[in-house]
């Protein structure tokens, strides 16, 4: 009987000397970051002005905006913070390091949330919640949208 869940067998594993990785990295497509961001931003913004669009409601349309500086804010300071360590710090401090950066993610965006109310006068929590919302679920339609633009042999 024949196993349909067997992988098929593998080549033998072949470690790169460094020369080789080299090579191998440069042929791998960079992971645009930034423009993730961009996207993210540029999608809250457009979910902001829809909801004031919508809802004829100036107040709507920027306490969404909010949600959307909410995330991108925060964000930007943790990319910043982690831009260019990969070649100089070893596994284990860039972990900490990480962790480190998104601890201040995570209090910037409290503290953001929590002026919300000071920064804008009248304001609506759910226009806030609903652009922080869609700003962080942006990056799984720029996936969707990667995914579906990739070519079949994966060179896409």
């Amino acid at each position: 009987m024949i196993d349909r869940w067997q992988d098929e067998p593998d080549e033998e594993y072949k470690p790169l000397n460094s020369d080789e990785a080299r090579q191998w990295r440069s042929r791998q497509p960079t992971s645009p970051i930034w423009h993730a961001l961009t996207w993210q931003t540029g999608f809250g913004l457009i979910a902001s002005a829809g909801i004031g669009w919508v809802w004829q409601s100036e107040m709507l349309a920027w306490s969404s905006a909010y949600g959307v500086l909410a995330v991108v804010l925060p964000q930007m300071l943790l990319l910043r913070g982690m831009a260019g360590m990969q070649e100089r710090w070893s596994a284990q401090a860039m972990l900490l390091r990480f962790f480190v950066w998104e601890l201040v993610k995570i209090a910037l965006t409290v503290a953001i949330l929590l002026s919300a109310s000071k920064m804008l006068g009248e304001m609506s929590w759910p226009a806030l919640i609903a652009g922080l919302v869609v700003t962080m679920k942006a990056n799984w339609l720029l996936l969707a949208f990667r995914t579906a633009n990739r070519s079949p042999g994966g060179k896409g």
